[in-house]
């Protein structure tokens, strides 16, 4: 087999980078070794043999191992325990609006006050037994947990309608919608914090004298003048932190991986297993359609008023479609129906069990996912997908690509066929055909558009009268 020209322009890259770091060392090795021989004092700066050879000491010795572990537990104690309360408070906070604002000031003090003032706080309070853990905790809460809530906030509102409005489980909206938006944050945050927690857990040691610690073999380097053993357990401090932060990051990473295969999306319908079955919510869906009825209805948005005393009747299983200038509150209306929306006055009333098989104005898919999962996780069976799919122009390979990888047009179909196949009473379409050829819209998608959603309430949101003709019985203009 040939290798490809990228994977050789890739393999070079990554050899020239490994030559470069080994270059930055070895150039710094040497103004080290030339600092210490100008300076030629060992209590000032010990060369880098001598620190070898101390180092070369101390790993051998089994006291080493037995204070590097009394460390190392408490200060991955901490850190564990500000990802865990971290977590769990920007999730909380992002939750309820009242807690974000109580922790924004403890957050800012910790991070403008000095480690010092805080490990002395806790000598006083606590003692130094434990020490380390407190303040490893203390340092790193504040980075977990607003790198996290910042993660949490900039997940896209309209995944999260869409999932809404699809009634997604927990867990799809964790695997689906939040873990690959947050764990690009978490992994951030983690790698700030590792080094951060072992740096001012250590000094906590150092200032409280933590028997049987890392920080007391620095104090007593210190006090006895021995700078190659100062030297020999800071270099030990920086393996063992970056090992941890190599370990901890690979451990994140693999979880990203991991989800990112297990929620990669439907395989072939065949494979059971992988290609899903509907959501509980599709298989509770009824099979009679549901009446709308707004009432007087208005709604304003930052003043400007949208709707106005606006009402209308949809019977069950008729289909409506919804024209007017841009800005006349089409959309609104369809959002009210969702409950998306809550109007300023009047009432929104829907004659049963409503499940929605919506297209949006925008996609709203999930990009990480191909175009069958994006189908089957909102409750259609895969088989018809697969078929429904062929129909609108997709081949094996094309229906199985990351969404991500799409055209515009692509994914409209795919947008199409998720809502006319999860098992749904009340069909709503936003613009739907936008980016679609002719071609394929009428003699592909209209025809199935109209089969799919007989005997379903059907709503469509168009500027095409054409369209509305084809689709509805009944056309309502909506006026500004």
């Amino acid at each position: 087999m040939i290798p490809s020209i990228t994977s050789t322009s890739n393999k070079s890259k990554k050899t020239k980078q490994v030559i470069f770091k080994i270059s930055a060392i070895a150039f710094w090795i040497i103004v080290w070794e030339a600092l210490a021989l100008a300076i030629g004092s060992d209590l000032i700066i010990s060369s880098p043999v001598q620190v070898a050879g101390r180092l070369a000491k101390l790993i051998v010795s089994p006291d080493t191992w037995k204070t590097v572990g009394f460390s190392f537990v408490r200060i991955a104690s901490g850190f564990v325990l500000a990802l865990v309360l971290g977590t769990a408070a920007a999730v909380l906070s992002s939750k309820v609006k009242a807690l974000k604002i109580l922790l924004s000031p403890i957050t800012s003090v910790i991070k403008s006050t000095p480690v010092a003032s805080f490990i002395i706080l806790a000598i006083m309070w606590f003692g130094s037994k434990n020490l380390s853990i407190f303040i490893s905790f203390l340092m790193v809460f504040p980075i977990i947990y607003l790198n996290i809530l910042g993660g949490i906030e900039s997940v896209s509102r309209e995944l999260k309608e869409m999932s809404a409005v699809y009634k997604l489980s927990a867990a799809k909206r964790l695997g689906y919608v939040y873990l690959p938006q947050v764990m690009p944050f978490v992994i951030s945050a983690c790698s700030v914090a590792l080094g951060l927690c072992w740096k001012s857990g250590v000094a906590a040691e150092v200032i409280g004298i933590s028997d049987g610690s890392i920080g007391e073999r620095l104090y007593q380097a210190k006090l006895y003048f021995e700078t190659g053993d100062l030297l020999a357990w800071t270099a030990i401090i920086i393996a063992v932190s970056t090992c941890l932060e190599k370990i901890v990051l690979l451990l994140l990473k693999r979880l990203g991986a991991f989800y990112r295969y297990k929620f990669s999306g439907a395989r072939m319908p065949s494979d059971k297993k992988h290609a899903g079955m509907p959501s509980k919510a599709a298989s509770d869906a009824k099979d009679y359609p549901v009446g709308i009825s707004l009432e007087r209805v208005s709604k304003s948005f930052e003043g400007q008023q949208v709707l106005c005393d606006y009402s209308l009747e949809i019977a069950a299983g008729e289909h409506v479609a919804l024209m007017g200038h841009s800005g006349a509150g089409k959309t609104t209306l369809s959002r009210l129906i969702m409950g998306l929306e809550s109007a300023d006055s009047g009432g929104v009333k829907l004659s049963g069990g409503a499940s929605f098989g919506v297209v949006f104005q925008e996609d709203r898919l999930i990009e990480q996912i191909n175009a069958m999962g994006n189908i089957v996780i909102a409750g259609a069976d895969p088989h018809e997908a697969k078929a429904l799919l062929e129909e609108f122009g997709f081949n094996s390979e094309l229906m199985f690509k990351p969404c991500m990888e799409l055209s515009g047009g692509e994914k409209r179909r795919v947008a199409i066929a998720r809502a006319l196949l999860c098992r749904s009473n009340v069909v709503i379409f936003d613009e739907p055909f936008k980016g679609i050829d002719d071609r394929t819209l009428y003699d592909a998608i209209i025809p199935r558009v109209k089969e799919l959603s007989d005997g379903k309430t059907f709503v469509l949101i168009t500027h095409s009268r054409e369209e509305a003709q084809m689709l509805c019985t009944r056309i309502e203009q909506i006026n500004e």
